[in-house]
């Protein structure tokens, strides 16, 4: 994660890689380029990521904090809420969503997905691990589908959907 003093260079460098990618594909960014669009070294580029994929996963991972954050203490009281705030969140990095996917950058969206649920702790409950895997596999699995009909179906109607996930159960 950034130094706080570098939080600056870090918007920077994700705005300039989101720019760069709606004009060009991703196999044609160099670094050399992203770091003169954003106004960087590639020093300071390497002293924050350690490639381009990094700069994408860091912020969907930090905007990912930063939503769970900001909605926890509502989560603790109305569970049905999470899956309805997620697509709300979701939408609101449509843009951004959509441009990661039509890039062919869909799986570091989605290693962010399962990053997330994991969120940096070692499961040793087996349970629990698998259960935090499957809700994310529905989570990538509707927010595919979800990106390939423009993100046009509204939060509450994806939220029905991961609900009916989480809620069922095998025996």
């Amino acid at each position: 994660m950034p130094r706080r003093k570098d939080f600056v260079v870090v918007e920077q460098l994700e705005n300039a890689i989101f720019n760069l990618l709606k004009e060009k594909e991703y196999k044609d960014i160099s670094i050399s380029e992203l770091c003169d669009k954003a106004w960087v070294s590639r020093c300071t580029f390497y002293r924050n990521y350690k490639s381009m994929d990094d700069i994408i996963y860091q912020y969907f991972m930090r905007e990912s904090q930063i939503w769970w954050d900001e909605n926890y203490n509502l989560f603790l009281k109305e569970e049905n809420y999470i899956s309805l705030s997620l697509f709300k969140y979701l939408l609101s990095l449509k843009e951004r969503i959509i441009i990661v996917y039509q890039r062919g950058l869909s799986y570091i969206f989605e290693k962010h997905i399962f990053d997330s649920a994991i969120n940096g702790r070692d499961i040793f409950d087996k349970e629990q691990s698998y259960s935090s895997a499957r809700v994310s596999g529905a989570i990538v699995g509707l927010t595919n589908e979800w990106v390939r009909r423009g993100m046009q179906d509204s939060p509450e109607y994806l939220a029905k959907f991961l609900n009916k996930e989480i809620e069922y159960r095998t025996i």
